[in-house]
């Protein structure tokens, strides 16, 4: 009896697993197709953490051909979640550590193109990082864009920061 319950759990624990939990264990395997196989499924399915490191994957190409419209449109999918980690990790990657070679100012103009088209979340999240300075150079200026197109499409977080942080002014 205990036999046939451990097996159980054990088998509908695998079934649980999210693609990413998946996919990084293929990664750490050394079986990159496997775990990008994964992380593709689960950055179709809405899973942040694929699509973080997916998107992560081909703006660097790492073990997978460099894609930097496609690293755009799955990292500018995490800024409609409020992970401040991941954020912060994500505009890292795209303002500071791509250089300022035409290659790489496509990449960030890619990225906030996807920004915009993931909508008033996106462009409040990303807006806050420059407002405040985390994880890129503080630019009031580029901030208070972000947020007001966030403000427009009436998001509340915006309108609250608009007030808070005197965004007018920018």
């Amino acid at each position: 009896m205990f036999k046939h319950v451990l097996t159980t759990i054990l088998f509908t624990t695998v079934l649980l697993a999210s693609y990413y939990e998946k996919g990084d264990e293929a990664y750490g395997d050394d079986d990159i197709k496997t775990a990008v196989s994964f992380w593709e499924k689960g950055a179709q399915a809405g899973e942040i953490e694929s699509q973080f490191m997916l998107g992560l994957l081909y703006l660097r190409g790492d073990d997978v051909e460099l894609d930097v419209k496609k690293a755009a449109s799955l990292l500018a999918k995490t800024f409609n979640k409020n992970d401040e980690t991941i954020l912060i990790t994500v505009a890292l990657s795209y303002y500071k550590n791509l250089g300022s070679s035409e290659k790489n100012k496509l990449a960030i103009n890619l990225f906030e193109s996807a920004i915009d088209k993931e909508g008033a979340e996106a462009q409040y999240n990303l807006g806050m990082l420059f407002v405040t300075g985390s994880g890129v150079k503080k630019d009031l200026k580029k901030g208070a864009a972000l947020v007001k197109k966030s403000k427009n499409a009436n998001f509340d977080k915006a309108k609250q920061a608009w007030k808070k942080y005197s965004l007018d002014k920018h």
